[in-house]
Formats: C-alpha cells, structure tokens, sequence
C-alpha cells in the first residue's frame, strides 16, 4: 500500500473513533495536509503548487499559479474568469445580443491586458480549490494582512513578488466590515459572481414558499424507490460514478473551466470529513443483491454556521420527473435547516433558488498587489473600473 492510501486510512479511523463534527477544524486540518502533497494532482486544469500558512493558529492552503494560461479552471485564475470563463458563461444566460457583443468585448480586453502583463497568475490565499470558500467569523483584516505579508516574503524567496495575492469568495452578508477594512487597508476589491445565498431556513415561514412544499413532496414520493447514501459508506465505484456525474454537468453541460477533478480530491475530502457526499441510489426491489449505480450526489461542507454546497452531478439521462437536482438541493437545504445555519448556493440556477428562500449577493475578489510595479497595479484598477461602470450594474438588476 502506498504512502498516500495509508495516509488517507489512518485519517479515516482517527475520523470515525472520534466521532468529529462536520463543523471540526481537525477535518480542514486533515484535508489541508493532504492537499500540501497531493494537491498538484487534485485538479486536472488546475495544477498550481499548494502550500499552506497559519492565519490564527490554523493552517490554511495557498494556491500559486505561475501559469499566466487562459485555459486553467476559473477557480484559481483571474484570467480565465473574465477571459473564456465568462464568454462562454454568456452563451448560457439570457441575455440581449448587442450587450453579449459588448460584453464579449470586453472579455477579450480584460484577457488581452491581465496576459500580457503577467497579471494572469497569482498566489490564492485560503483557498481550497472550490467555488466557494468559507472563513471563520473570527478572521480580522489583520489577520490578513500578517498572512499577506509572510507570503510577499516567501514569494520573494521563490522570485515570484511579480505575482498579486488574491483572497475569493468575499460576500457582503458574511464580510461587509472586512471588506471596508480591507479597502481601506490598500486591497482592491473586484466583483467576480453572482451568488445565492439562502439565510431563513432556521425560520418556520421557510418551508411555507410553493416549491419548497413540492420538493418536500417529491422527496416522499419517491421514499420508497430509492436510498441516501453517506459518501462514507461511498464504494470506489460509487466515487467514481459521482466523478462521473459531476463532469457530464458541469464540464459537459456547463463551461468546461469548471474544475476538472480527479477521484482522489473527491475521496480526501469525504475521507477527512471536510466534505459531507450524500448519494442518492435508485432502489432495485427486484434484486435486492445488485446496487444501482448512483443517480445523484451533493457535497456539503460546514464551518460554524455557515453551510456550501460545493460540488453536484445527477444522471441527466433519467425522466426529470425524478427531480433528481430538486432533492438533492433539497438535502442540503435540510441539512442546513436541521443546524440553524445558512446555506451558501454558490452561483448560478437563480431563478430556481429564489422561489426556495435564496437572495443574491455580488461576491468580491480581495487584491493586494501594493508590491507590484504601477503600471501593473493600473491595468487591476482600470479593469475594475469598467466592470463596475458597465457590468455590475447590469448583473446587480438581473438574476443569474
């Protein structure tokens, strides 16, 4: 057995002869010790060098991409984001065609100026090569800033201080004071999505909204006909399968700058608790000896009170009146609820999470680069501008 499997064993004892939490810090900490090693190997189209650093006594990972390539996942690139991430993101939303041109347009700008002065790249701070990253209520900008000021030390070693340091998944609802601070402090906050974030559901009213009553029959429906599986009890053919229903969603159907996991990301992250898998697995009562494959599987992770739903697939070839997405979103809103907490929906489907409780929230990009030369600090702050004279208004009227 190999060091990396005998790793994730000893990991996964210590979890279940513990009994940790969703919620326990030693899950990120298990995780991120894994990810320092393996992480290269995590995400096909990401393939950036991990480290990690101590914000507050905790070790947290830190993404270096030296690339400068358009191509790599959105996750961790700039570049890719307002590059060919967000034209072919246009492609699916409804949107006039003369704005789509215009929009398009500025891509190609916003591309065209970050590559060809280097400022494609960059070192990501607490990131976990997710949509969405989640950070402790305790976190203070100076916090922050510490954290920056050991990386700019440490990237000069490596003779990467060209590089801007860049913090994501900042959103008003959860960081609207830090985010003023960390203006005020010399970060440059550019807008990069629209999330949904559902924050009632420890409210009665909740389960009073239209579609939630439908969800919530749908689910009793189709009690009988098949089976929640925890990603702990997930055999190596069902983390496959999930793997396989993530990608025919979100790198077929949808842009495939999506993160192009491997397997073993999928099996670390349930195997040291820092992603919670519940399977959906359609029930053969004629054959009670064969398992179905997987029909559908949402992962969930959780710190403090705050909940994500971080990575989702179903088999698109079954009847949509299985409603496969519509009860796994429906798992994780439950959960959620059963915690008090609020569920962060990542972005995308709006109209679908707004008639369940949701509201939408622009989320920020936090941007030091006070140690890079003016002239690169000026093209940041020129494309910011223009995303926020032609952009952010649009995006803050419309639902995505």
């Amino acid at each position: 057995m190999g060091w990396y499997a005998h790793r994730l064993q000893l990991i996964f004892y210590f979890i279940m002869q513990n009994k940790l939490s969703l919620n326990s810090s030693q899950h990120r900490q298990d995780f991120v010790e894994v990810l320092c090693t393996q992480g290269n190997h995590f995400v096909n189209n990401a393939p950036f060098q991990v480290t990690s650093t101590e914000i507050n006594n905790e070790k947290v990972p830190v993404i270096w991409n030296t690339s400068n390539n358009p191509q790599t996942s959105w996750i961790a690139s700039l570049l890719n984001s307002y590059g060919p991430y967000a034209r072919a993101e246009l492609e699916l939303i409804h949107t006039p065609k003369y704005l789509r041109l215009f929009f398009a347009g500025l891509s190609y700008i916003a591309q065209l100026s970050m590559q060809m002065s280097g400022l494609g790249s960059g070192i990501f701070l607490d990131h976990w090569f997710l949509a969405t990253n989640i950070y402790p209520s305790n976190r203070t900008t100076n916090d922050i800033l510490l954290a920056v000021k050991n990386l700019i030390k440490e990237a000069a070693d490596k003779n990467l201080n060209n590089l801007p340091i860049i913090i994501r998944s900042l959103t008003p609802i959860f960081h609207a004071d830090m985010i003023n601070e960390l203006q005020q402090n010399g970060f440059l906050l550019i807008p990069t999505r629209q999330v949904w974030i559902a924050s009632n559901l420890h409210e009665p009213s909740w389960r009073r909204h239209a579609d939630v009553k439908r969800d919530l029959r749908l689910e009793k429906k189709y009690t009988s006909q098949s089976q929640w599986v925890a990603g702990t009890d997930f055999s190596d053919d069902d983390f496959e399968r999930a793997l396989f229903l993530y990608n025919q969603l979100y790198r077929k159907k949808y842009p495939p700058y999506n993160p192009d996991y491997s397997v073993d990301f999928f099996k670390t992250a349930v195997q040291t608790g820092f992603i919670q898998f519940y399977g959906l697995r359609l029930v053969n009562h004629s054959d009670t000896s064969s398992k179905n494959p997987l029909s559908g599987f949402v992962g969930l992770t959780r710190r403090e009170n705050q909940f994500a739903t971080l990575i989702l697939g179903y088999d698109l070839e079954l009847p949509i009146q299985y409603g496969l997405y519509r009860r796994l979103m429906l798992k994780a809103f439950l959960e959620t609820e059963k915690h008090r907490g609020i569920l962060h929906c990542s972005a995308g489907a709006g109209n679908f999470k707004a008639q369940r409780g949701a509201q939408f929230y622009p989320e920020f990009a936090a941007i030091w680069m006070q140690h890079l030369p003016g002239y690169r600090q000026s093209i940041f702050k020129t494309l910011n501008k223009i995303i926020n004279t032609f952009i952010t208004p649009y995006a803050t009227k419309k639902q995505f």
